[in-house]
């Protein structure tokens, strides 16, 4: 008989009926489960799932199936060799699913268990059947980060700090934004995907964009990473929108993520994981089609570029036209995104991608609309416009990247990552400001037209190694690595004088006439560097105890300089700066556990200066967290529940008591002090994942309070309580070739003392946006989707800054058709 070796294909693992949430001593866990209990008496065996394999030789068609189903199959590669598997497409039961793609061979299954097959080749009596003996494969071992074609809510996996772990694993609040979230609710933008997920908050910031918030606390340019890797610009954050196009998922870390980032603001890490070349061909076409003549179409395809699969490509493209709910303004948004996986050899893999993508908007808008000057709302039409026609802003990103991953054994791997990216911004604007006097209807008017112009050149290199190895009786995991990224900045900016009165019930959209660009009046141009050294350690203390130690240590250094006199306007360094990472995870059961951690961040202030001529100290931002998480029905279904609280110290504070100032600092002539805390406290509840077969959420609910030394809150946009759901349910039997879904943001309201007058409070009501989703799938190639956002239609202000300007409504109930084909 021959009997090869045993080979195990990776993947999640099976539903079944039995399932059922075991007891936890935790009032919190039960709280979590109430609404997955009734539902869990009725799971099936096994559900339908999508499939998507070409025709092509078993044994990788079968790897396929196990990545696909999240089931692990043992097969012997001699039974397997040389035999070929057909194709197939659409939803089928994992059992149903490997039955077709056995048809016509001589392997069968042999035995199944609910998470793993064991298959057989026949065609001899009985007696001589090659019949696989079981493999015992770590539960780890299948987890597969991968949520596209998975038709799932959540992940088998987190990337976000490059060891590869379940959200159960990781000791601090992670939600996972899947691609089938991202496709069933037509999020485009990483910012509709942020708008989306627990405990972010989006609110306005300088120069007429936004920001995110996270408990409390900024998500700044610096809290980004792509594919794990920080310090890459991928675009200046809230000027031009980030594609999805091209991400599998988006992972979103809660809280201070110095381990990955270094220097930031203890507010979270954002990771956009890029997708890769499948196994199999594939080609998707997405056409959109929706309210206020809003266009996209995208394509999306690829798979082995060599008959013996070793080279594998993929090429996504899209195209957005689009005008907007208020008057004026339209976009233009093309996208190229190519990437080629090469392995050379059984154990090394190269990567290649470049990326472009490119918007244009007629009618630009910057700052928004004023409020009246008792500090409330306008009443206007939601239509309201305050820009001129020839407002303009045009901007493109170009990036190249490179990866070489290496595998010394089925534990050891290394990876070496190299990125480039350019960013072009090109704006020309009428700037509105001022308060509107609610008797007169006067008081705003458009002051000054601004003319500005920026590129932003980033580089990066990080290089890290990871390992599993056995000690002391137990599994370790550890992560080894160095990064250095560069960013060079030059900006150059003009103004011109406008005061043109605005009536803002009837605003002329071309009452001052098209000007042209003055002398640059304003050149800066600006360095910076980091390079660190960080390290990861998961130790097994106990069977159910883990233990993780981290830290990075980082060099940090930037330097700007005015372009018209050469003067230079900041420069800072910060060097050795150790930033330390622990968490303890214990487990209940092989369901559930419990944690705890802790985790901080700094942010360089060595632009100022002490008393005694030294340079201020870094501001440390620290995140403490304990909570619980479960993993339920073998993974596809997350549920967690975290108490945290956040503590910013060692902020810069003009020193008093050295009233003569001080010499040697850009930033102030003022001496300065480490004084000011800033804190945030609360607790977050989410669950995602599948609920029963083909009903998938998403939801999560935040409750935070923040202060400053005063008692001042620190971020009054942030609401103490915030609610997101996402959901989708495929109909059974009959009917399962329909779909619907919906879901809702909802938050309290809040006010604070307007920044341009702290006599007048600011601020907005309560509400709940709802949305609703109905699916069609026509056949196994198409279907359709109809789309309605603010389903009532609910009037409200998204963005909410200042009397004078900084305020955006919300957008009124719209509806977007898409038809998706695969072939």
């Amino acid at each position: 008989m021959g009997r090869g070796r045993l080979r195990s294909a990776l993947a999640g693992s099976a539903l079944t009926a039995r399932m059922q949430l075991k007891a936890v001593p935790a009032l919190v866990a039960w709280a979590l489960t109430a609404l997955a209990a009734p539902i869990a008496q009725a799971q099936p065996q096994a559900a339908p799932m999508q499939f998507s394999i070409a025709a092509q030789p078993l044994d990788r068609a079968l790897r396929l199936f196990s990545e696909q189903s999240r089931h692990q199959v043992l097969f012997d590669e001699a039974a397997v060799a040389g035999q070929q598997a057909p194709a197939i497409e659409g939803r089928y039961t994992p059992r149903e699913a490997l039955d077709r793609l056995l048809a016509g061979t001589n392997v069968r299954v042999n035995g199944s268990r609910p998470d793993v097959f064991t298959l057989t080749a026949i065609g001899r009596p009985s007696s001589d059947a090659v019949t696989l003996q079981p493999v015992t494969v770590s539960g780890g071992s299948l987890r597969d980060p991968t949520t596209e074609l998975t038709g799932s809510y959540t992940s088998g996996a987190l990337t976000i700090g490059k060891l590869t772990q379940s959200i159960r694993e990781t000791p601090q609040s992670v939600s996972v934004i899947t691609r089938q979230q991202l496709d069933d609710k037509n999020l485009t933008t990483l910012d509709e995907a942020l708008a989306q997920t627990t405990g972010v908050t989006k609110t306005a910031r300088n120069f007429g964009n936004h920001k995110f918030s996270i408990r409390g606390f900024t998500v700044d340019d610096n809290n980004y990473l792509v594919d794990g890797v920080a310090g890459i610009v991928y675009a200046p954050v809230g000027w031009l929108p980030i594609d999805t196009a091209v991400f599998d998922r988006v992972e979103v870390l809660r809280g201070a993520g110095g381990l990955m980032l270094g220097s930031a603001d203890p507010s979270g890490a954002i990771n956009m994981v890029r997708k890769r070349p499948r196994g199999e061909g594939h080609l998707e076409m997405n056409t959109t089609a929706g309210s206020w003549d809003n266009y996209r179409m995208e394509f999306d395809g690829g798979g082995p570029i060599n008959a013996a699969g070793t080279v594998r490509g993929r090429l996504v493209t899209a195209y957005q036209d689009r005008h907007y709910f208020y008057d004026g303004t339209k976009s233009r948004s093309p996208l190229f995104y190519g990437v080629i996986d090469a392995d050379v050899g059984q154990h090394t893999t190269l990567t290649f991608g470049a990326r472009h993508q490119a918007t244009d908007t007629d009618g630009y808008w910057l700052f928004g609309l004023p409020r009246y000057t008792d500090g409330g709302a306008l009443d206007i039409k939601r239509s309201t416009s305050l820009i001129q026609d020839w407002n303009r802003q045009t901007g493109q990103v170009d990036e190249i990247f490179a990866e070489a991953e290496h595998r010394f054994s089925k534990d050891w791997k290394a990876r070496l990552s190299l990125n480039s990216t350019e960013v072009d911004l090109d704006q020309r604007v009428a700037i509105p400001i001022g308060g509107v006097d609610r008797a007169s209807g006067r008081g705003s008017s458009f002051y000054t037209v601004y003319f500005n112009r920026a590129r932003v050149r980033s580089d990066g290199v990080d290089l890290n190694t990871t390992g599993n190895f056995q000690a002391l009786g137990g599994s370790h995991q550890i992560l080894l690595g160095a990064s250095w990224a560069r960013q060079r900045i030059n900006q150059k900016s003009a103004s011109l004088d406008a005061d043109m009165p605005i009536d803002v019930y009837d605003p002329d959209h071309s009452a001052i006439p098209k000007p042209a660009r003055p002398a640059w009046d304003s050149k800066e141009t600006a360095r910076g560097e980091q390079a660190a050294l960080y390290g990861n350690l998961r130790l097994q203390l106990a069977d159910p105890l883990h233990l993780l130690l981290g830290g990075r240590l980082s060099w940090l250094k930037y330097q700007s300089t005015n372009g018209l006199t050469g003067a230079r306007t900041r420069d800072y360094q910060q060097r050795h700066e150790f930033t330390p990472y622990a968490g303890l995870v214990y487990d209940l059961d092989r369901q559930w556990s419990v944690y705890t951690s802790y985790a901080d961040t700094f942010q360089p202030q060595s632009s100022y200066v002490t008393s005694s001529g030294s340079p201020l100290d870094p501001a440390i931002g620290a995140n403490y967290e304990a909570g619980i998480k479960g993993e339920l029905y073998d993974g596809r279904l997350n549920l967690s529940a975290a108490v945290f609280a956040v503590k910013k110290s060692g902020i810069a504070v003009v020193d008093e008591s050295n009233p003569g100032g001080c010499t040697g600092s850009l930033a102030s002539s003022d001496c300065y002090r480490n004084g000011s805390t800033l804190r945030s406290k609360g607790f977050e509840l989410e669950a995602s994942g599948e609920l029963s077969p083909g009903w998938q959420v998403m939801a999560g609910y935040t409750f935070v309070t923040s202060r400053d030394d005063e008692g001042e809150t620190i971020s009054a946009e942030t609401p103490r309580h915030l609610f997101r759901l996402s959901t989708t349910y495929r109909l059974p039997g009959r009917w399962n070739a329909f779909s619907v879904g919906g879901g809702v943001s909802a938050q309290s309201g809040y006010s604070y003392p307007a920044y341009d007058d702290t006599s007048v409070r600011m601020g907005v009501p309560g509400r709940a946006v709802w949305d609703l989703r109905a699916g069609y799938r026509i056949d196994k190639h198409w279907s359709l989707a109809l789309n309605v956002a603010n389903v009532f239609d609910k009037h409200y202000y998204g963005m909410v800054s200042q009397i004078r300007r900084g305020n955006h409504f919300g957008e009124p109930r719209n509806v977007m058709l898409t038809l998706r084909g695969t072939l």
